[in-house]
């Protein structure tokens, strides 16, 4: 019921940890650090790096969907190298 899936993702909300800073936690992945939640009276702020999103309580890794892949693994036949 996603409408605004416009690529695949990833639920990676179980292999997200958190480290505490002055006044948000840091999330990461792999290692890497992938946002933030800032608390305030107002609620919570979830800021998200590039390529990874926060929605319903879940952190999602976006498929890397600008790649470029051949249309055939023996793309450029014509050039009579196959």
């Amino acid at each position: 019921m996603d409408s605004k899936n416009s690529g695949s993702k990833s639920d990676i909300t179980s292999k997200v940890y958190g480290k505490m800073d002055t006044g948000y936690l840091s999330l990461f992945h792999d290692n890497q650090r992938i946002g933030r939640v800032i608390f305030s009276d107002q609620g919570n702020q979830y800021e998200m790096a590039e390529g990874f999103e926060f929605d319903a309580d879940k952190i999602y890794k976006k498929e890397n969907s600008s790649a470029e892949y051949p249309n055939s693994y023996v793309q450029g036949c014509d050039e009579g190298w196959c």
